[in-house]
């Protein structure tokens, strides 16, 4: 390491270790900033391409929104087995790099006017396996640099994440004034800036091998068996499971449409809207870091969810368009508490040689169940409107909520 190199890193460990985090904290969340904020800007742009652009139906919304999120069941949990066996951080510089060429593709093929259904759908497919990836190394390195507050860590991790998110989301809206493909640049240099803000982060020390199994179904097994035998980790993960399907899924589909059908809006309104869930994700999780986290985590995460179904089935009624904004801000209010609450418990139940593995069955549970929410979503609109679609996936998730209060000790874990 060079000598400005090294001074650098002292000085970012100095900075870590003000706010009780291990060396490399802020270079994670630097990484973790620049792939959330690329993420922001395709969850506005691609939505675009969809609607505005191809200006498909209600049922093919859903089929392409699935296709960044169907990779992860088929290679999520092979990202948490490869994560435990690797180092985290060289993973994830290779990845970001990895990621930014399908971004890249996507750019040319807008730019020449060649954008097709079939090149969406293959550039979903491509940048979804790049998560399956990335989102577990990510998850395992958090561990390494949360130093003894777990719950202050991840906090604020999810502060950045949701803030990156909301900025990358309102650059999008650009989009509406410079064209789609030089913003679909943008998005591909925030992933290479990503992997060289992770290029700073230390290295997994040699006292913690690579995982030594040779099975790669073998370790996904035993991670399995980690989950559904720990009850912390199998609630966790049930929750995500309801939440990827009532919410996450309808969310990525209805939205869209809401802006184009009903408030006949472009871009940039889309822009304005996405960015209002992570700006309320980033308001709660600042409230919980100041509050020093909160103690009874799972009766936490039941009323977050609770309160999500009210607020989805109050966007139901057609509100006017500000009164939209602040509602979904309302909603990242509440997914602030519920996703700190089952990460932290996560993080806290996981054994640290399978850490990986178990993160990404969490995170599973999330992406696992969201393509089929949002396919059954854009059925559903097609049938009903995009409206009542929201009444009938908000009473789905207060029945789970209900039946998980009364039926699991869920409601009473610290």
């Amino acid at each position: 390491m060079s000598r400005a190199n090294a001074l650098r890193a002292d000085g970012a460990s100095r900075a870590d270790a003000a706010v009780g985090t291990a060396p490399g904290y802020r270079w994670f969340l630097a990484g973790a900033a620049s792939w959330y904020g690329a993420l922001g800007m395709q969850n506005v742009l691609f939505s675009w391409l969809v609607v505005g652009e191809l200006r498909a139906s209600p049922e093919w919304v859903g089929v392409l929104q699935t296709s960044t999120m169907l990779p992860t069941i088929a290679f999520l949990l092979m990202g948490g087995v490869t994560a435990d066996r690797y180092d985290a951080r060289a993973l994830l510089m290779r990845l970001y790099l990895l990621g930014s060429l399908p971004v890249l593709a996507l750019a040319a093929a807008v730019g020449s006017d060649r954008l097709a259904v079939g090149g969406l759908f293959a550039y979903g497919l491509c940048i979804g396996t790049v998560s399956s990836f990335a989102m577990p190394a990510r998850d395992s390195m958090l561990s390494r640099v949360a130093g003894a507050d777990m719950m202050h860590a991840v906090t604020g991790t999810t502060a950045t994440q949701f803030g990156a998110q909301a900025a990358g989301a309102l650059l999008a809206g650009a989009a509406r004034w410079i064209g789609s493909a030089p913003m679909i640049v943008v998005q591909a240099t925030l992933l290479v800036l990503g992997s060289f803000a992770t290029a700073f982060v230390p290295p997994r020390s040699p006292e913690a091998p690579p995982h030594p199994r040779p099975s790669v179904l073998r370790d996904i097994q035993h991670g399995i068996i980690e989950v559904a035998r720990t009850s912390r980790l199998r609630s966790a993960t049930m929750l995500a499971m309801a939440v990827g399907l009532f919410f996450i899924g309808p969310f990525v589909v209805i939205y869209p449409l809401l802006v184009r059908d009903y408030y006949a809006g472009g871009v940039d309104r889309l822009s304005v809207l996405m960015m209002m869930f992570p700006l309320g994700t980033i308001a709660g999780s600042m409230l919980l870091r100041r509050m020093g986290g909160l103690r009874r985590k799972g009766m936490a995460a039941l009323r977050a969810q609770a309160m999500g179904s009210c607020v989805m089935a109050s966007i139901g009624f057609g509100m006017p368009f500000w009164g939209l904004v602040v509602t979904t801000f309302v909603w990242g209010l509440n997914a602030a508490i519920f996703i700190n609450c089952t990460r932290t418990i996560s993080q806290e139940a996981a054994q640290p040689e399978s850490r990986a593995r178990v993160l990404s069955i969490h995170q599973l549970g999330f992406m696992g169940t969201t393509p089929v929410g949002a396919v059954l979503a854009g059925v559903v609109s097609g049938r009903v409107g995009p409206l009542t679609t929201l009444w009938i996936f908000a009473a789905g998730m207060l029945a789970v909520v209900t039946a998980t209060t009364l039926l699991t000790d869920t409601a009473k874990m610290d």
